[in-house]
């Protein structure tokens, strides 16, 4: 496009040149009229470049796809302030140029262009592999720049009791990057309690996991995991670890993960006469997610640390997330937590657990 444009300049400065009798009117209305078909061809050019639904009904639908989430394709258009909502099953076909993540619910992962499957009914060809589209979990635009691969959310909560002035702040957020073959996750929970007839308690966690899918079931990732805790007297807890897992069951929209590896553990406690501990431990844990729900999305991990240096002792983490899908991106949280340390230093509690109510966005 940038070559035309020179081209057509170039050709009015010789046109110039070469015809000094040319009216300088007569040059203008010219060169305005090669600006404009210009114009044109590149609005032309932008407009081939959206994406096209098909509906079973006979519908065509021009725009962009903003997402397929709970079996509902969003397509934001130019003509229209709301986004159109489709639902995946009244879908025929979808024509795009732009770059997609297609991953079915056996778990197939594609990247590439859509186009319909002219030799299949109700199927689209991508990166030269036809995909029947009930088949498909989901439809994630992959574009070209790296900052569009993100999702995140973040949310708030607080509440108050009179009858002994209790306040309870909470603060919770993630971010999430995607390709076809990693998927890193990083996510950060922190929540202050106030009353006064007790000294007021914080916590904050910070943590990530980097997942490299090796085939359709088994991945190898890396964690982080960095804990403060007035409850246990934790300054800080770093827990770095590496190992393997398998995808018991996964889609899109619903997954049974089941891993195991080791890490290395450091805890510095707030009281200066605790010492410092430093383990080696073997960690095994489960997750399981589903977006199946149509009202919610549930997330539930455990995790099991039992030390390799620390005779008889072991750890557990478990989270639990329920978060309740509202009017656009706005979403309520319900959200459990417990950590266990069957040998805390002397004097010190064994669990810090508890549970928040927040309301947040994703964006």
């Amino acid at each position: 496009m940038l070559y035309e444009v020179i081209r057509a300049s170039l050709f009015v400065v010789m046109r110039k040149r070469l015809c000094p009798m040319l009216s300088f009117r007569a040059t203008r209305i010219w060169t305005a009229g090669i600006w404009l078909g210009l114009l044109m061809t590149s609005a032309g050019i932008a407009y081939a470049q959206k994406d096209v639904v098909i509906t079973t009904s006979g519908d065509k639908l021009v725009g962009k796809i903003e997402k397929v989430e709970k079996d509902v394709l969003t397509l934001s258009t130019d003509y229209s302030d709301s986004d159109f909502k489709i639902k995946w099953d009244k879908i025929a076909s979808i024509k795009s140029e732009r770059q997609f993540l297609v991953e079915t619910f056996a778990g197939e992962r594609v990247v590439g262009t859509l186009a319909p499957d002219v030799e299949k009914k109700k199927a689209e060809q991508v990166a030269g592999t036809s995909v029947q589209l009930p088949e498909v979990a989901t439809v994630q635009p992959i574009e070209r720049s790296f900052f569009s691969r993100f999702d995140s959310g973040f949310d708030v909560g607080y509440s108050m009791t009179r009858a002994n002035s209790a306040k309870q702040l909470s603060l919770g957020g993630n971010l999430v990057y995607h390709d076809e073959n990693n998927v890193d996750t990083a996510f950060f929970n922190a929540f202050r309690s106030t009353q006064s007839n007790a000294s007021k308690t914080e916590r904050w966690e910070i943590g990530n996991d980097f997942r490299h899918l090796l085939t359709r079931r088994w991945y190898v990732n890396t964690t982080q995991d960095f804990l403060n805790s007035d409850e246990q007297q934790l300054r800080l807890r770093t827990t770095l670890g590496s190992g393997a897992g398998r995808y018991l069951l996964r889609s899109s929209k619903q997954y049974l993960a089941l891993g195991g590896g080791m890490a290395w553990n450091n805890e510095k406690y707030t009281d200066p006469t605790v010492p410092t501990k430093d383990s080696a431990e073997a960690f095994v844990g489960t997750e399981f997610m589903t977006e199946k729900l149509k009202f919610a999305d549930l997330v539930n991990r455990f995790t099991l640390y039992p030390s390799l240096t620390i005779s008889g002792r072991y750890r557990a983490n478990y989270n639990f997330d329920l978060k309740f899908n509202l009017p656009g991106d706005w979403y309520f949280r319900i959200g459990l937590f417990d950590n266990f340390d069957s040998q805390p230093p002397t004097g010190l509690s064994r669990n810090d657990y508890g549970w928040s109510n927040s309301f947040g966005l994703k964006f």
